[in-house]
């Protein structure tokens, strides 16, 4: 059992190793994110039983996500490697100034490969908690937002807490369809 799962996408960031437009800046350090990983990491950090609903590029950014979250001590067995979609990147741009911008290539995400049929009922039933945000069914509006809804019912159908972020991100849908 575990104490929260979390659905969504991950994401390798390249953050800038100095200040100034991206075309001046000479390397990255690579990270991984997502929100819902983000929140996913922390329980594990805090002690909780925590997994991971998702799916990743079978490529070297999928593989370094994947070791890197099972690293974590958060369960993988509902992640899939998937062929034919490249996992999410996104870069990091920040001005001597502070200001940055993030420049996200998260096209044909391998997210995009979850489907409702492939959301296991137990393994979503045997949590305490269902933790989702508004990232998630903006990447992929049309097929996203009801992969979610449904999640929402097997969690409500098994007594199983759900917790929602909206984390609203206007560059990925515009405030009406959030």
């Amino acid at each position: 059992m575990n104490d929260v799962i979390t659905i969504g996408d991950a994401m390798v960031t390249f953050h800038p190793a100095s200040t100034g437009p991206m075309r001046y800046v000479p390397s990255f350090e690579r990270k991984v994110g997502g929100a819902e990983l983000n929140v996913a990491i922390g329980c594990s950090r805090l002690g909780l039983k925590t997994g991971w609903i998702s799916r990743l590029g079978n490529d070297e950014f999928g593989r370094y996500i994947y070791n890197f979250v099972r690293g974590e001590g958060i369960d993988v067995s509902q992640l899939e490697m998937v062929d034919g979609y490249p996992t999410s990147l996104n870069f990091k741009e920040i001005m001597e100034d502070g200001n940055g911008r993030t420049f996200y290539y998260r096209s044909n995400s391998p997210t995009t490969a979850l489907t409702i049929e492939s959301l296991n009922e137990d393994y979503i039933k045997n949590a305490r908690v269902l933790h989702i945000t508004g990232v998630f069914p903006a990447v992929d509006q049309a097929k996203n937002i009801e992969l979610i809804k449904h999640a929402i019912v097997l969690a409500k159908q098994n007594g199983v807490l759900v917790s929602f972020d909206p984390n609203i991100r206007l560059k990925l849908w515009s405030k009406e369809e959030a």
